[in-house]
């Protein structure tokens, strides 16, 4: 069988693609509508239009006057004055050459030319495109024939043919034409609405709209019909398609399923990756987690920001572990806590080293126990190296000192960067490019550790297909797994952070360090209690009871005791989730027992018996995000699958 279609030309804005475009054959309503078409062909800007018609109207006048009358800046003004003297519209005393421009335009605006346009209403969600097509002897309307088996058909609802069109469509579509094409000239008329008619019985045709799947993604996008880029609006009327229509959504899923290509094992196999100088025996040896934490995980090019801030962090360990820091803990131990700022702010100072503006923080006793049980934490290395700095001229901190005075506020920049990616905030921490903090980390980490040196560039190039083919099947898995209609609810920022954790498990093999995949998770899930806690009025009590009525309330819904790291999570903490600011997972958990009443907690405990010790697995593999974290593929599997339930659970109860 064949299709008529109206033919617009070959529509291709794409850029590099997964295998090649297909085409949609999209059912249109096409309305025809009379409207005064209102151009000006005198080639001026509303501001030369308005200073000109003035002179017509008053007469000569000097700058200044016409500044006070027009409130346009002097300076402004002359350059109007100076482009119409060049245009032979005025005269050096700013009087008007031609006395019959008044009239042509008094006439003109009296007069509009009346043309037929073709308006369209697509007849599958029913929305107007922003597009019209001016009928006359040159722009006909041209059509074509195609086979149907090279087009996938849009069903179209019947509804909509008979929703009328009003006058308002028109102007909003002529709006948006103008937009986007300048086809009213560089001045934005509006016809006049009582000057509009409508021919309300449509005339039934298909549009042709190529739809691609991008390299870049893994997503489609749709070829505007009319030759202008890509349709947002034909992209949004198919993503509502793809909820509704199973057969669509199959038949995307099978075509994506179709461009996935098997991936043998390339120089992106970890097994196989070109190794770093820093990367030999003696340095695992030494600095057995650092060396982890510097590789870049299989198939990512670059450091992430979690990546360089955890190696700095694991640089200025291992620099202050292999000296003398005995003296130094004991001195932090022994000095009252809130008089430490003023000796690191000293300490600092006497090293070279700029203090940073909010100061220097209390050093806790616990983060120096955790120092010794070998656990990496920015402030409490920095503060340790100051210390050891001070004391020995001879640290490697001096020598940063005077090439990087502003050491300690870079590093808390990286560290703030860090915490808003690491805690659901924006899209997901996997740059396509190095980052700018890179080359400085680099160099930091081999004036602190000289054994640890680098290439100068990156020494794992993949293959942008090979990306493409993961971004892809990752994507797909994705909205197989939640669905069309979830997956377009959980925003661009948490589709991003699923997808990436996605990636990590299409690549993974058994004991690969999960880190990254955890850290994503994490994230996600933050975003997505972020998602379900907005909006909700916080419990009328002491910041002293959020853990004892959060525990209470998940005993009474059968949730049972809640886990370790709920029960150590700050009032503070919890107290910013309640007002909005989300800083912790922990602190979401707590606040959503908190805010949720028991008909919502006992639907979670129907769909998820698990939940909250779910949540608390992620928390607990997560970490502090710098520790590696070998996994066997069965322990990410599991991981995975309750992640993503718990993410669908907080968007269906």
């Amino acid at each position: 069988m064949s299709l008529k279609l109206l033919d617009y030309g070959q529509s291709n804005p794409f850029g590099a693609t997964i295998g090649r475009p297909r085409n949609l054959a999209w059912p249109v309503a096409a309305y025809r509508v009379t409207l005064p078409m209102i151009s000006d062909d005198d080639g001026l800007n509303p501001f030369e239009r308005i200073i000109l018609k003035l002179l017509d109207a008053v007469g000569a006048m000097d700058t200044s006057a016409l500044a006070d009358e027009t409130r346009i800046p002097l300076d402004l003004v002359n350059s109007i004055l100076l482009r119409l003297q060049d245009k032979a519209l005025i005269d050096e005393h700013n009087v008007i050459i031609n006395q019959e421009y008044g009239s042509r335009e008094s006439e003109k605006e009296k007069a509009p030319v009346f043309v037929t346009a073709l308006l369209f209403r697509e007849l599958a969600t029913g929305k107007v495109l922003p597009f019209l097509h001016w009928l006359d002897d040159a722009n006909s309307l041209r059509k074509k024939e195609a086979e149907e088996s090279v087009f996938r058909s849009i069903r179209r609802d019947d509804v909509h043919k008979n929703n009328p069109l009003t006058r308002r469509d028109v102007i909003s579509a002529s709006r948006a034409m103008t937009r986007r094409s300048a086809a009213f000239g560089g001045d934005d008329k509006i016809p006049d609405v009582q000057q509009i008619t409508i021919v309300q019985q449509p005339e039934l045709y298909h549009l042709d709209c190529p739809i691609a799947i991008q390299k870049s993604d893994g997503e489609f996008r749709i070829a505007d019909p009319f030759g202008n880029g890509f349709s947002l609006i034909l992209e949004s009327a198919f993503e509502q398609l793809l909820e509704q229509n199973e057969e669509l959504a199959k038949w995307l899923g099978k075509w994506k399923q179709s461009l996935s290509n098997p991936r043998p094992p390339k120089l992106d196999d970890q097994g196989q990756r070109p190794k770093e100088p820093f990367e030999n025996d003696a340095n695992r040896q030494r600095y057995p987690k650092l060396v982890s934490t510097l590789r870049t995980q299989r198939n990512t090019q670059f450091r992430s920001i979690s990546k360089i801030h955890a190696s700095v962090e694991w640089a200025l360990f291992y620099a202050c572990s292999h000296r003398p820091f005995e003296d130094v803990i004991a001195k932090l131990k022994f000095t009252g806590q809130p008089e430490h700022p003023a000796l690191l702010w000293s300490a600092a100072e006497n090293i070279g080293l700029v203090p940073p503006k909010p100061g220097f923080k209390p050093v806790l006793e616990g983060k120096l126990i955790d120092f010794k049980r070998e656990k990496a934490d920015l402030w409490t290395d920095l503060a340790i190296a100051i210390l050891q700095a001070e004391k020995d001229e001879g640290h490697p901190l001096r020598r940063i000192a005077f090439v990087h005075p502003d050491l300690v506020s870079r590093l808390l920049s990286i560290k703030k960067e860090r915490d808003e990616k690491g805690h659901g905030n924006g899209g997901a921490d996997a740059p396509e490019a190095e980052l700018a903090d890179e080359p400085f980390m680099r160099e930091i980490i081999h004036s602190l550790l000289p054994e640890i040196s680098f290439t100068d560039t990156p020494t794992a190039r993949h293959d942008k297909d090979v990306r493409a083919d993961f971004l892809l099947d990752a994507r797909t898995n994705i909205q197989g797994d939640f669905g069309f209609k979830i997956f377009n609810r959980l925003g661009l920022n948490l589709q991003d952070r699923l997808i990436q954790a996605e990636r990590f498990w299409l690549s993974c093999q058994d004991n690969d360090d999960a880190l990254v995949f955890a850290y994503d998770l994490y994230a996600a899930l933050q975003a997505s209690f972020r998602q379900r806690l907005v909006g909700k009025l916080p419990p009328d009590i002491m910041d002293s009871e959020f853990i004892s009525a959060a525990q209470e309330k998940a005993r009474e819904n059968s949730i049972g005791n809640l886990p370790e790291c709920l029960l150590t999570v700050k009032p503070l903490a919890i107290r910013q989730a309640l007002q909005g600011n989300y800083p912790t997972l922990g602190a979401c958990v707590v606040a959503f027992l908190l805010m949720s009443d028991g008909e919502t907690l006992s639907a979670v405990v129907d769909s998820q018996p698990s939940f909250v010790d779910d949540v608390a697995n992620v928390i607990t593999r997560r970490g502090h995000g710098n520790e590696p974290l070998p996994l066997p593929k069965e322990e990410i599997a599991k991981l995975r699958k309750a992640s993503y339930k718990i993410i669908k659970t907080l968007i269906e109860v």
